[in-house]
């Protein structure tokens, strides 16, 4: 399992997942839920990065296509998490994997510009 490539993202955002559950609707309108399960899911990270190198740029590329896009979940690496003593998203109970294809948008000669969607797969 390859960990994601260790570039500090410039930007950050985590869109915390919910235990998954079954609504029942009554009649009369009122909701019973029942818990399915005790691990979050669709938790969401969203790691955006700035005129990355073409190297830089070519390690995400590549981790990607080794983990066959979305198919094969892996860890992050800290480098994602700087700034946080402890991670939000525990490395013991989740791993990532890509949410789906990213752009690459050219910011300048040789310098790349990358949004990057991860989700959770709880193990």
């Amino acid at each position: 399992m390859a960990t994601f490539p260790s570039l500090a993202p410039r930007t950050r955002s985590l869109t915390l997942g919910d235990i998954p559950q079954q609504v029942y609707v009554g009649t009369s309108g009122g909701e019973v839920r029942f818990k399915q399960g005790s691990d979050y899911i669709a938790q969401r990270l969203t790691l955006g990065y700035e005129y990355l190198t073409e190297s830089e740029a070519q390690q995400l590329l590549d981790h990607y296509a080794g983990q066959e896009g979305s198919l094969i979940p892996f860890d992050v690496s800290a480098a994602v998490w700087g700034g946080y003593s402890t991670p939000p998203v525990s490395s013991v109970d989740y791993k990532w994997r890509y949410a789906g294809p990213f752009e690459v948008g050219v910011a300048s000669p040789r310098r790349y510009n990358l949004t990057v969607e991860l989700e959770t797969v709880p193990i």
